[in-house]
């Protein structure tokens, strides 16, 4: 079992550390009266500590409140590797030891996996409550990898829109449109599922944990669906909505 509060305590320093070493550099600059290009990079850098942690100490606070991570504890797992190959990148790019450019398609990388791993492990608690479901489910797991990897082709590829043509385009978004389609029915189909079966645990209900000394909330209190999957209902009619729109736009 992983100890969260040693992993509080690590950002935590990370967080103090920085800011005190952030404070140093800034006084040491301002009393020689030169700000230069090293300067700026450890400053980055330092910035880079504390927004990375930061990040992390927000996650790991959610998950006190509302058991994120056992949850939805594929996409976590996947999120928390991101993070420290995010760090990395940006390190890597502030320094200069990877081009901009490729800096910038790494983290279109990491955004499109993301939300494939929270596409994915949302998907996954629709599965085994009926036979529909998990057709829909396991179609829509083939679509959205269809997706994933066309979209890394665009991401890798120079000046994609010439290079790829229109008709990959075209394919791309009627992927994109199949895959949002299918779900936000999935989506659906399960919250009826669970309105038939109230009984059933709901692993994408926002159930708040109990803070101390306060009694735990009644069972028959009224529960919404995770911020988890409304970001996700959000990003996937985007979705659908921006490949309707680039469909559109192509056409005339």
């Amino acid at each position: 079992m992983v100890d969260f509060a040693e992993f509080k305590k690590f950002f935590l320093f990370n967080l103090i550390g920085s800011l005190i070493i952030s404070a140093l550099v800034a006084v040491v600059t301002v009393l020689i009266g030169t700000f230069n290009d090293i300067t700026a990079r450890v400053l980055w850098t330092l910035f880079m500590v504390m927004l990375h942690s930061l990040i992390s100490l927000a996650f790991i606070w959610d998950n006190d409140r509302q058991k994120t991570f056992d949850r939805l504890a594929f996409f976590i797992n996947v999120l928390f590797f991101i993070i420290i190959l995010s760090f990395i990148t940006s390190l890597f790019g502030i320094w200069k030891v990877i081009p901009g450019e490729l800096v910038w398609k790494l983290y279109q990388s990491y955004f499109v996996i993301g939300f494939a791993a929270l596409h994915a492990d949302i998907l996954s608690k629709a599965t085994e409550k009926e036979h529909y479901l998990d057709v829909i489910v396991y179609l829509n797991y083939a679509i959205m990898a269809i997706v994933v990897l066309m979209l890394m082709v665009v991401v890798y590829t120079d000046n994609a829109t010439v290079t790829l043509g229109e008709f990959y385009f075209r394919l791309l978004g009627a992927a994109g449109i199949v895959d949002g389609t299918l779900s936000i029915l999935t989506i659906i189909f399960y919250k009826l599922y669970m309105n038939a079966h109230p009984k059933s645990a709901n692993p994408l209900q926002n159930v708040p944990m109990p803070v101390q000394g306060q009694k735990a909330p009644k069972a028959s209190s009224p529960k919404g669906l995770s911020p988890w999957v409304w970001i996700l209902i959000i990003y996937l009619v985007f979705q659908i909505g921006s490949f309707v729109v680039m469909l559109f736009l192509r056409k005339y």
